[in-house]
């Protein structure tokens, strides 16, 4: 069995996700189990329906619920902590058990950069990685303190506006 690696893939361009998802099929395709649990970023509902048909080999996980806003006022924040919170326990338990080789953080660093999450916490969940596991973290900002841990960070970024 070889040994995971801590991969991070950040910025403000569109494509963490599918780039993730990509790593998780890559995986899949490996024999791996893949777990991949959405944070802040599950708003893609095609591509997530599309991955449910791979269960449960590729199984994906969210805990917050869906809202009409993006915008996040105080009452989003108030209720969102808890469904956040659930999340990152799920998290640990997922790393405590061991139970795929491929762990997906969906959106993990912006629950980082909003205050849900502390770089501190992550960085001692991901300190607790079995050594087989892989663990992927996407998001649009990288904490200096979690970046410390990765093995790899790419940076996705706009150079260019056009249409999609």
């Amino acid at each position: 069995m070889k040994d995971g690696v801590i991969l991070i893939y950040y910025g403000t361009g569109k494509g963490k996700t599918s780039v993730a998802i990509g790593r998780g099929m890559r995986a899949l395709g490996d024999g791996q189990q893949v777990v991949m649990i959405q944070f802040m970023d599950y708003h893609n509902s095609n591509e997530i329906e599309l991955l449910r048909k791979l269960e449960p080999d590729f199984r994906i996980f969210h805990f917050e619920k869906q809202r009409e806003t993006e915008q996040l006022t105080d009452e989003i924040r108030r209720e969102m902590a808890p469904e956040i919170r659930n999340a990152f326990n799920f998290t640990k338990k997922i790393m405590e058990t061991g139970e795929c080789e491929m762990l997906m953080l969906d959106g993990v660093l912006e629950c980082v950069r909003e205050g849900f999450i502390s770089d501190q916490e992550l960085v001692e969940l991901l300190e607790k990685k079995p050594s087989y596991m892989s663990v992927l973290l996407t998001g649009d900002s990288l904490p200096e303190l979690v970046g410390s841990c990765a093995d790899y960070i790419y940076q996705i970024k706009i150079e260019k506006f056009g249409k999609e």
